[in-house]
């Protein structure tokens, strides 16, 4: 069984924010990775996900992250996270090196000032 994952998306200045609710795993990357690529248009400068109400995050998204920014290099475009100071997910982004490839901010004030 698929268990769909719950992506709310707000924009700001004419970046859209992706905000995945609960985890993301094995059983709903597929349907995660759907719904954070058919937010972006090309005229955008980039996306925001927002990982503040993401509570595990495993391997297989760990490789979305990874897999959206370059996909997002790829058309001139910048990925940004918010996540937590003291979160789960950044333990696991920052273990994994993700903050190697793409810039961590503890809000989403932080992240939008990466788009100006």
């Amino acid at each position: 069984m698929t268990v769909t994952a719950m992506v709310k998306v707000i924009e700001r200045g004419g970046v859209p924010i992706a905000a995945p609710e609960g985890e993301i795993d094995l059983a709903n990357v597929a349907d995660c990775r759907a719904q954070l690529i058919a937010v972006v248009p090309n005229t955008a400068p980039g996306l925001v996900v927002d990982l503040s109400q993401t509570t595990y995050l495993d391997s297989r998204g760990v490789h979305l992250i990874l897999e959206l920014a370059e996909r997002l290099r790829v058309s001139q475009q910048q990925l940004a996270l918010v996540v937590p100071e003291r979160s789960v997910i950044r333990r696991v982004l920052l273990l994994t090196q993700v903050d190697q490839t793409v810039p961590l901010h503890r809000t989403l004030d932080d992240a939008l000032q990466q788009f100006q």
